[in-house]
């Protein structure tokens, strides 16, 4: 793997040897023709690297690639050194130009002294370079015509290539569903192995059962950690605990350990998932076992343990075991065809592709992605089904599939920054933006001048390639669609250990833990007696050393000084507690995470990190930036949030903000009055993009001033929120504030390419004409933000009217809190025409004057949008009438505490209607018929609806209903209304919540047929014993009884099913 890490580095310093060269800086120290030099040098050598690649099996050929790592790696670091005096004197020229700011922390470095040094060690690289290519020639390595800039760019992608999905593992779920929550009457703990070769999907079946609803609802506290490698018992106890709580163990002692998860767990059920178990011994899993049950008393806990260790599922001590055999061929045909797309003419070989497989999801997903690129080619398909690779043992085949693909990626560049990965922890959740953000800082990416894309768009072409290829699963996607996370599998991340041995290590400190020379490490802290840091000493360690990752606890003052060539510091989550002077000195950082910290201050010394391109600062409470903060020449990505636990984090962006000219990343700008915090200082960032919150509008005085912030010119910008001070509260206004407030709007317009638009605590009577029409002026026309899929207006109470929505093609969620003055939904000319074309959930909320959705129709879906799928209503007291007679595609229908709502006339057009949710309407009189819902609804709640006598009609023939809660009905009532007709539920409800009043002796006895009935709730009634037909309720496995006063624990215990293994009473639990 050599050869993609010289091809990438020699990139990397190509583009920096070019780049300085042509700075006066160059010029000025006297080292411009060394630097030319170099370049033509470099030119050479990569022209021979595409022979080195076809040869480098030979010995001779691997050992010239290694030397010329060696000193590509030590040009690197010396051109770095070179572009940082290049960016000091840049700072320091942009203070001389501004005589009004003072220079500040300059490291004192003579010129002449400094031009000399760095021209002797150019001069000193360019002869090992020369040396490099004699030796080329030596070699006969033929010369090969390169682009300059070609290997710097992925391949085109594909489109997006969706989740993969593996089939055939249906009834594989439903049998290990079953095994856990139908355990043997009387038993604790239920161990239960997914046993199988890697590759063939226990995590995938895993993961399916650990989200199925009945596992979800079956058991009260639920947690996932992969294992992958061997620990011993203490250990895994602690990461346990760590898993269900959220934190690490105080105490790593057995004892201490046990009782702190007893104290977590309590007599809660739970699920544990092991991933990837390694260790196999019989005394290991006895002793596991031993420790668990003294754990939990709870009936029916289960750990589901995923391995490729067969002798695990033949424990002694484990009742259970799961081996997951292969799919069979048609199974993956099927899955192969979704991922290749192959053409007519390939199928055949496609399918012999297929049964090579031998029924691995694993390598179906693999190698469908990487044929989909070779659809043209039918040359690389027969190579597939040719290949030598099918003759390797069980795991050698798996692996070199994965090499296969591995070798077929587009580039070395792209190849390295997948090598990079390796230093995540198995199945540890990657976050796009920050894996690109370490690409970044490690020089693996940069801008490519030819498509004009910034590095960070290079990082994300990346990321998607790999996405594309399966070499990351398990995508997350945002809200629009977007990947902003991923895993990888546990195959593909030990090919990549493999790959990257000699350069990345991950390890758990201990007293004799062994430091080898490698450029990546990533540390994990276990209580160590000695500060961490002290591990390390001046020696190859930290030469080579350009990446530490850390979590774990620091014991006390660190010193940072033999890190000085490190590009990536990752702190988060360790216990730091002040962030060394010595920081100061890492001048080739470029990736410096300090989140989840306990810092308050930054030191002044900070300000000479000139090639700094990432600062997270997540989750701090507080935050003292010093006056060098401005010096950050570099700084793209400066992340904070306004998020410390349960609190509101006071970190805000740093005062002179605007001089962080190549800030991409700002979340969060509080406006003051201060020169340095004032709204200009947006004006300035003209790359600043993704998310935006601007609060304390209040202190803009005018349209003039707010259009210093120039965010119509910010077009990378797709979320952004105006925020003005709430009039209650700390830091509440005046009156006399609120009067600019739409001429303050008015300057901060937006860009037409926002996604998500949010207006807060805004005071004036109506929103400026940008805001009305969603439109934004240009010189010659109104243009809508069609990008928009998101708004939310909060406490905006003054306003009459809300925007005109209908020219928004893309909206899809809308949020209306707390607008007192709006009476009627609509703003348009037409009020006929419904309020978006697009919109797919509306929430309105608090809104004490809206009567209707628009002033010529009756309160319908229809009137709001043609696809909505969701309506909430809350707190709307002049809401009296529903009327969803009129064919609608709406699936959920919230309405809680309209306190003058007397009916919901008809829902019979609500046919898709699959949730209704009313409670707390305490005028409501009738609610429609609910025949039209039979094939769809299955979640009911009515209830706090005291006025109401009866449930709708039809509720008994509604097909799919799992879920009904209802009560109290009128408290003049004698006894619980009748519920003739529940008797048709018995085979599909599952979950029954009744509330009833203190005077109410029986539960109705209709319920006792619900024969598929797991959890009853019983609410509020007076009875002091329990029917007799209730303990032969045998499906009921959580039973509630909350606020009845008449029943103790001995009647409960007795009256309840013996198959319940959850007992409730008035908040205790008492069974479970």
């Amino acid at each position: 793997m050599v050869d993609a890490l010289v091809t990438v580095a020699a990139e990397q310093i190509l583009n920096k040897a070019l780049s300085i060269a042509a700075n006066e800086v160059s010029l000025a120290l006297g080292y411009k023709d060394k630097l030319t030099e170099l370049n033509k040098t470099l030119n050479m050598i990569r022209a021979k690297l595409s022979d080195a690649e076809g040869k480098k099996n030979t010995r001779v050929v691997m050992e010239w690639l290694k030397q010329l790592k060696s000193v590509v790696d030590e040009a690197d670091d010396v051109l770095d050194e070179v572009h940082y005096e290049t960016l000091r004197r840049e700072v320091k020229k942009r203070y001389q130009d501004n005589n009004a700011r003072k220079i500040l922390c300059f490291p004192n470095l003579k010129k002449f002294s400094f031009g000399r040094e760095m021209g002797h060690k150019i001069e000193n690289i360019n002869k090992e370079f020369s040396r490099i290519y004699e030796l080329a020639k030596n070699l006969q390595l033929e010369d090969e015509k390169v682009e300059p800039s070609e290997n710097s760019r992925p391949s085109s992608t594909v489109p997006y290539l969706d989740e993969f999905r593996i089939v055939g593992r249906e009834n594989d779920e439903l049998r290990i569903v079953e095994l856990l929550t139908n355990s043997r009457e009387g038993e604790r703990l239920t161990i239960l192995p997914i046993v199988g070769m890697g590759g063939i999907g226990k995590t995938t079946l895993a993961k399916s059962v650990y989200n199925n609803p009945k596992i979800e609802q079956h058991f009260n506290v639920r947690a996932w950690l992969c294992v992958s490698v061997k620990v011993e018992v203490d250990m895994l106890l602690a990461d346990i605990y760590e898993s269900f709580a959220g934190k690490k163990v105080v105490s790593n002692t057995r004892v201490n350990v046990i009782k702190d998860l007893k104290e977590k767990l309590g007599s809660k059920r739970y699920l544990l998932v092991l991933d990837d178990v390694w260790d196999e011994e019989l005394a290991y899993w006895d002793e596991f076992r031993k420790c668990m049950l003294h754990v939990n008393s709870a009936n029916g806990s289960g750990i589901i343990v995923t391995t490729r260790k067969l002798n695990i599922g033949r424990n002694a001590t484990i009742e259970d075991s799961y081996p997951l055999g292969s799919l069979s061929d048609d199974e993956c045909w099927s899955m192969f065809k979704e991922r290749a797309l192959p053409l007519p003419a390939f199928e055949e070989i496609g399918y012999a592709i297929v049964k090579k497989c031998r029924g691995l999801p694993l390598l179906v997903d693999i190698l469908g992605s990487m044929l989909r690129h070779y659809n043209n080619d039918k040359g690389k398909w027969l190579s597939i089904q040719e290949s030598e690779v099918w003759d390797a043992d069980e795991r050698g085949r798996v692996l070199s599939i994965l090499k296969l693909s591995f070798d077929s990626l587009p580039n070395s560049m792209v190849k390295q920054c997948l090598l990079y990965c390796s230093i995540f922890e198995k199945d540890e959740d990657i976050r796009r933006e920050e894996l690109v953000q370490l690409w970044m800082a490690l020089g693996l990416v940069h801008t490519d001048t030819k498509t004009n894309k910034e590095m960070e768009d290079v990082g994300n072409d990346i990321f998607q390639i790999l996405v594309n290829n399966s070499l990351f699963q398990n995508i997350k996607k945002d809200e629009f669609g977007d990947i902003y996370g991923c895993q990888m599998h546990d195959l593909v991340h030990d090919l990549l250990l493999s790959l990257s041995s000699h350069e990345i290590s991950r390890l758990v400190v201990s007293d004799d833990v062994q430091l080898n020379a490698v450029k990546h490490l990533a540390l994990q802290g276990r209580r160590h007696e000695n500060s961490v840091f002290n591990i390390f000493k001046e020696d190859m360690t930290t030469r080579t050393l350009q990446t530490l990752f850390f979590a774990g606890e620091i014991k006390e003052n660190i010193s940072l000084k033999y890190f000085k060539f490190l590009r990536i510091l990752k702190l988060s989550r360790s216990s730091l507690d002040e962030v060394p002077e010595s920081v100061g000195e890492l001048v080739h950082l470029r990736y410096l995470d300090l989140s989840y910290t306990n810092i308050r201050t930054l030191p002044k010394s900070i300000g000479k990190l000139y090639h700094l391109q990432t600062l997270k600062l997540l989750s701090l409470f507080s935050l003292d930036y010093p006056e060098e903060m401005r010096n950050l020449i570099s700084l793209r990505h400066l992340l904070t949030d306004r998020a410390y636990g349960s609190y509101v984090s006071r970190v805000q962006a740093p005062k002179d903000v605007g001089l962080l000219t190549s800030l991409r990343t700002l979340p969060y700008f509080k406006v003051g009055r201060q020169k340095g915090r004032q709204i200009e200082e947006l004006g300035q960032l003209k790359h600043l993009g993704g998310k935006l919150h601007i609060c304390n509008l209040e202190e803009i005085d005018s349209k003039e001033e707010a259009l210093k912030a120039d965010l119509h010119g910010k077009r990378n910008l797709y979320e952004i929120e105006f925020h003005w001070s709430s009039w209650y509260g700390w830091g509440s206004r005046n009156y006399k504030d609120v009067i600019n407030d739409k001429d303050v709007l008015e300057g901060l317009q937006p860009a037409a390419n926002v996604k998500i638009l949010k207006i807060a605590y805004f005071s004036g009577d109506s929103f400026p004409e940008w805001a009305m029409k969603m439109k934004i002026k240009t010189e010659r026309d109104w243009i809508p933000l069609a990008k928009l899929v998101k708004i939310t207006l909060t406490d905006c109470c003054n306003c009459v009217n809300i925007p005109i929505l209908e020219d928004l093609p893309l909206l899809q969620d809308l949020v209306l809190r707390d607008l007192d003055n709006v009476t009627c939904l609509s703003s348009s000319s037409d009020q006929r025409m419904p309020l978006s074309p697009s919109l797919r959930s509306l929430k309105l909320s608090g809104m004490r004057n809206l009567e209707k959705w628009t002033n010529v129709a009756v309160n319908s879906s229809t009137m709001l949008s043609p696809v909505l799928e969701k309506l909430e209503i809350i707190q709307c007291p002049k809401i009296i009438l529903l009327d969803e007679s009129l064919q609608h595609p709406l699936k959920y229908l919230s309405i809680i505490s309209c306190e003058n709502l007397e009916s919901v006339r008809s829902i019979q057009g609500l046919t898709s209607l699959q949730s209704l949710y009313i409670d707390g309407c305490r005028r409501l009189l009738e609610i429609g018929d609910l025949h039209s819902q039979i094939c769809s609804l299955k979640d009911l709640t009515v209830k706090n609806c005291i006025k109401l006598t009866c449930l709708p009609g039809g509720f008994d023939c509604l097909s799919l209903l799992n879920r009904l809660v209802i009560g109290p009905f009128p408290e003049e009532f004698h006894s619980y209304p009748s519920l003739s007709g529940i008797e048709k539920l018995g085979n599909h409800l599952n979950y029954l919540e009744l509330i009833g009043w203190e005077h109410y002796e029986s539960i109705p006895e209709e319920i006792k047929h619900l024969n598929a009935l797991e959890t009853l709730i019983i609410d509020g009634f007076a009875g002091r014993e329990l029917p007799m037909w209730l303990t032969n309720m045998s499906s009921i496995r959580a039973l509630v009884f909350d606020d009845c006063g008449g029943l103790n624990e001995e009647t409960v215990l007795k009256g309840a099913p013996r198959e319940a293994t959850r007992v409730y009473l008035n908040n205790e639990q008492i069974r479970g």
